[in-house]
């Protein structure tokens, strides 16, 4: 069994626990209006991005103690503790109804939620680099994983919408434990079978599985002295240890400013729109069918555009999907899948660059750890682009808040591309015994090794 089927599984739980339609799930089951549906999911991914890292350093912690155990049982965990929160938003409707006391209950039960997806995706993600090392495959094959995860988000989405609009949402009560228990079957077999499989080839002993050395293969040093065992803090200063790691971060964020109100708040105006909940469920389809071939593409589109072009393309695809929405006049809502296959370009670019990006930076060993730290700045830009995009929303309208967000991630474009382009000057004007250095450390435009190249000069 190889991640993709986790990765296939744990999506399509995802989407069963809310996924796309937590928003109007919190406004019709919960009562919310779009501020405090804001607020809420703002709260729910702030708490998730301060945890992220710590779940994750926890997650490999328990891996060198546990081998083939560890980061399953934290994916596990993290999983089974969000669903039971979600489970309990019926049972706070039944005693509370809706009013003060119950709203206070929802955001709680929303504070729980995000202490277990903490613990999904960047030990996920943590866990599939750590298999694809062991195996001797690239990290640019981590694409070909990721892509099923993007097939169960598609199925498990429009096999949700329909039975939304035939039972309402409660139905969702049902789908998420069932989809939590095939979850918890597919990794306990995983587990298992990678036991299994290390153990009869011999490719890992005991000794291996508890590193010392963070060094990794193939990398270059970033110019931060690691501790024999890194804390939090210093594998914080190899992500920032160069300005175009630095710049790459805040584009990073911008454009998870921009996608968060895409992700969380976008079916609110496809229903503005007169749209049903079986056609959004199809608008996430017609993603799922552009980001399926990009994901498998992932190593070849590494080697042509490299991290950066990758992460300057998402944002572009973005911006021009945005602004098109505001465009589209009211029930038109089919028109929105003229736009949907550039949400599919944006989130499978933004991922595969972002991946990359960190892995080439992480220890070994600390896969999750580092993915989680980036995954706590994807967070902090979803807390404020969700704190701002319910009131915006409120206040101003779902097109002027696009047009407004459609700004942002133009901003944080600006800011990668001036960094990346002062890097290329500096490599030009460098004296003759710097050039193969600093040749090196620019190409990171085109080939994704080069992130790490950029630190160790600038450090």
């Amino acid at each position: 069994m190889r991640p993709r089927h986790l990765y296939n599984a744990v999506f399509a739980w995802l989407v069963f626990s809310g996924g796309r339609f937590t928003a109007p799930f919190l406004e019709e089951v919960a009562g919310f209006d779009d501020t405090l549906t804001g607020l809420a999911l703002a709260i729910q991914f702030g708490l998730a991005s301060l945890l992220n890292p710590v779940m994750g350093y926890r997650a490999d912690q328990l891996e060198m103690k546990h081998p083939h155990r560890g980061r399953c049982f934290a994916l596990a965990f993290g999983m089974t503790l969000a669903t039971a929160a979600f489970m309990m938003h019926g049972v706070v409707c039944r005693v509370l109804g809706q009013g003060t006391m119950a709203v206070f209950a929802h955001m709680f039960l929303r504070v729980v939620i995000s202490v277990g997806w903490a613990s999904v995706m960047p030990v996920l993600d943590g866990l599939t680099l750590a298999y694809m090392e062991e195996k001797g495959l690239g990290r640019s094959e981590y694409g070909k994983e990721r892509v099923y995860g993007v097939l169960g988000w598609g199925v498990a989405s429009l096999i949700l919408g329909p039975f939304i609009d035939r039972f309402g949402f409660p139905v969702m009560f049902w789908f998420a434990p069932l989809s939590l228990l095939w979850s918890i079957i597919t990794i306990v077999v995983f587990s298992k079978e990678s036991a299994r499989i290390a153990h009869a080839t011999h490719q890992i002993s005991v000794s291996e599985a508890t590193p010392l050395n963070t060094s990794r293969k193939g990398a270059i040093d970033s110019g931060v002295e690691i501790e024999e065992k890194p804390s939090l803090c210093s594998l914080l200063g190899i992500l920032f240890g160069s300005s175009l790691a630095a710049g790459y971060i805040v584009s990073s964020i911008a454009l998870s400013m921009g996608t968060s109100i895409v992700n969380n708040l976008i079916f609110l105006f496809f229903r503005e729109l007169g749209g049903s909940n079986t056609v959004c469920g199809l608008t996430v389809v017609v993603t799922v069918l552009f980001e399926v071939p990009i994901f498998q593409m992932a190593p070849q589109l590494l080697q042509r555009f490299g991290v950066v072009g990758l992460q300057e393309l998402a944002c572009l695809a973005y911006i021009t999907r945005v602004l098109g929405y505001t465009f589209i006049p009211q029930h038109k809502v089919l028109l929105v899948l003229l736009l949907e296959p550039l949400h599919g370009v944006t989130y499978a670019f933004a991922k595969t660059s972002g991946v990359e990006f960190v892995a080439e930076l992480a220890p070994k060993g600390y896969d999750a750890s580092c993915q989680g730290l980036l995954a706590s700045f994807l967070g902090l830009g979803s807390v404020i682009g969700l704190s701002l995009g319910g009131w915006a929303q409120d206040a101003l309208g779902a097109k002027s808040m696009y047009r407004l967000y459609a700004g942002v991630v133009a901003l944080g474009l600006i800011v990668l591309t001036l960094v990346t382009r002062q890097r290329e000057v500096v490599v030009k004007k460098a004296p003759e015994h710097e050039d193969n250095e600093l040749e090196h450390d620019s190409s990171i435009h085109s080939h994704s090794e080069s992130v790490v190249s950029s630190v160790e000069v600038e450090c």
